[in-house]
């Protein structure tokens, strides 16, 4: 029986926590660093992983504080969400992954949220900060993983504002209510603001959830779609 393969786009960025949650599950990540294969590429899913800001252009807005910015980053996603999209194959996106899935379907961003200290990295250095969420939808696919409340982690400067076409959020942050996660309506295709794939038990605070859950979730989807 083949493994999973699932596709994590990126130009440069180092991508191992994602690539060790994934084979935690058995599942094969395959690192894309262009679009060269992208017709051809017969993969399960896709994951978006975290990085830096998408250029607001992407949802006609000015840019009034944004950080770093690429363009071919920006593309090289769009153009692999896009295929996954057309082929309804699962995908996750996590931090920058989930802002770019909003854009995608047509919504918007808050450049930088007012409460930016409770949520955004300490330092290059130590990049999490912890606060509790809660959901307001008791259908949420978060619940049946960690119940109503709990904390997560959290390393972001910017949040959604208008939600995208068929997307509903589904996570807040408390007590700001930042979005903190969502899934689309009719496509498989889910999305988290926060970072499971860096909430290790042994290594977050006593109560922070255990993120290898997202990852096991996602790996499920996939295998109901696949029937490997």
């Amino acid at each position: 029986m083949r493994k999973i393969k699932v596709v994590i786009p990126v130009l440069s960025a180092n991508v191992d926590n994602y690539i060790r949650a994934l084979e935690k599950q058995g599942v094969e990540p395959v690192v894309r660093h262009s679009t060269e294969g992208l017709e051809t590429d017969d993969s399960d899913a896709l994951l978006l992983p975290g990085g830096i800001d998408v250029n607001p252009k992407r949802y006609n807005r000015e840019n009034v504080a944004c950080g770093p910015l690429s363009d071919e980053l920006d593309e090289l996603q769009l153009s692999w969400l896009n295929k996954f999209i057309d082929e309804k194959k699962p995908i996750l996106g996590i931090c920058r992954g989930h802002q770019l899935i909003n854009i995608r379907f047509g919504g918007t961003l808050i450049q930088n949220v007012e409460n930016c200290k409770r949520h955004a990295k300490f330092s290059l250095t130590c990049l999490d900060r912890f606060h509790d969420a809660e959901f307001h939808d008791k259908d949420s696919w978060l619940v049946g993983i960690y119940g109503n409340e709990f904390t997560i982690n959290s390393a972001h400067h910017q949040a959604v504002e208008k939600f995208g076409e068929g997307l509903i959020p589904q996570l807040y942050s408390t007590p700001d209510g930042l979005v903190e996660g969502s899934r689309h309506t009719g496509l498989p295709i889910w999305s988290v603001q926060w970072h499971p794939e860096r909430c290790i038990p042994e290594k977050t605070p006593l109560g922070v959830v255990d993120g290898a859950k997202i990852f096991e979730f996602f790996t499920a989807e996939i295998r109901k779609r696949t029937q490997l």
